[in-house]
């Protein structure tokens, strides 16, 4: 007995032990690793082109031809345009070829800027590009269908750093082709103005004095859209209204209910899963969560009143249970109908 103590009690010293120079290891590899890192650099003063830009600005127009691939899983949608820019400085400098869409996707060829004409000008040079994209976009999606989105794009520099300013031109910044069909919404007045990026960082050079982030120049071309909330209404909120109906059914009809109220179960949730796997999960915090809260309650509400008056309170008033029941139905209606009439947006 005493033997196998003093193996237990060696075997813990031994392990802690092990521990201990592991331990130490770390400790003298870290501290290895940190006297081994490069120096800081040492910058100085802030160089010329991080300072503010100067010099005249680089004046952009865009005239949007197609957009399409719509896609609200995927956060994004796809942009055709033609884009031209003014440049009233010297030619030899004109940053126009080192424009890009911002907040676009970068997959193979996604992404794609030609310049299809270039000329000279009494006040400097003018370039238009062709230029296909696929771009971001975050959709807010709590109030669909009856939504309206923002479909934003932001064009700038390849380049943060460069010191060059951008701006929209004077006339007609941003047009729309008229024949541009976006089908299931509704195209609005497009505007396009100058803005900037925040970069919540120095990239690793000095900021302007004074300064505490740095900003990218940008111009931002804003396309609102609407959606037809009636084209979406019917197929996507089908098994809703199929649920609301059978609950009514099973109201008129005084026996072989629980199938009826099992289908309006089934046809609400399923519905539910066909909605969620069309959306995002944030559109189901919306319009859409409430009213399947509502269709839900609903039936929860057709099953106890209805069990309720049948089978309890028929035993104690035959009377009032029968006033109840021709009651009911008009309830559940005028309820349901009141609840979905105070989430639509």
């Amino acid at each position: 007995m005493t033997s196998r103590r003093w193996t237990w009690r060696l075997v813990w010293v031994a392990l802690a032990c092990f521990l201990t120079l592991s331990v130490a290891q770390l400790g003298w590899g870290a501290q290895a690793a940190f006297d081994q890192r490069p120096a800081p650099i040492d910058w100085g003063k802030a160089p010329a082109e991080v300072m503010e830009p100067e010099g005249p600005p680089l004046r952009i127009g865009a005239y949007v031809t197609n957009i399409n691939n719509v896609d609200l899983l995927d956060d994004q949608f796809s942009v055709e345009m033609l884009l031209w820019t003014e440049w009233a400085g010297d030619s030899r400098l004109d940053p126009s070829d080192n424009l890009m869409i911002l907040n676009g996707i970068y997959d193979g060829d996604v992404q794609r800027f030609e310049r299809v004409s270039q000329e000279q000008t009494a006040t400097g040079s003018w370039n238009l590009y062709r230029v296909r994209s696929a771009v971001v976009k975050r959709w807010h999606l709590e109030q669909y269908p009856f939504d309206e989105q923002i479909l934003h794009i932001q064009i700038g520099l390849v380049d943060p750093l460069q010191n060059v300013n951008l701006d929209v031109v004077d006339q007609e910044a941003l047009m729309i082709t008229p024949g541009l069909l976006l089908p299931g919404w509704n195209l609005k007045s497009p505007g396009a103005y100058a803005s900037s990026i925040s970069l919540m960082s120095d990239l690793g050079r000095p900021l302007t004095v004074g300064k505490d982030i740095r900003r990218q120049p940008a111009v931002s071309l804003d396309i609102p859209i609407q959606r037809y909330s009636l084209l979406f209404v019917a197929p996507d909120f089908l098994g809703y209204m199929l649920a609301v109906g059978l609950c009514i059914m099973s109201l008129l009809i005084k026996r072989s209910r629980d199938d009826l109220i099992l289908a309006a179960v089934v046809s609400a949730g399923g519905n539910f899963v066909f909605i969620a796997g069309n959306l995002p999960v944030t559109a189901m915090a919306g319009f859409i969560g409430n009213l399947q809260l509502i269709i839900f309650l609903g039936i929860l509400y057709v099953v106890a009143a209805d069990e309720l008056i049948d089978y309890h309170l028929t035993n104690v008033n035959n009377r009032l249970s029968r006033a109840l029941r021709v009651l009911l139905l008009p309830s559940y209606v005028s309820m349901t109908l009141i609840g979905v009439s105070r989430i639509i947006p």
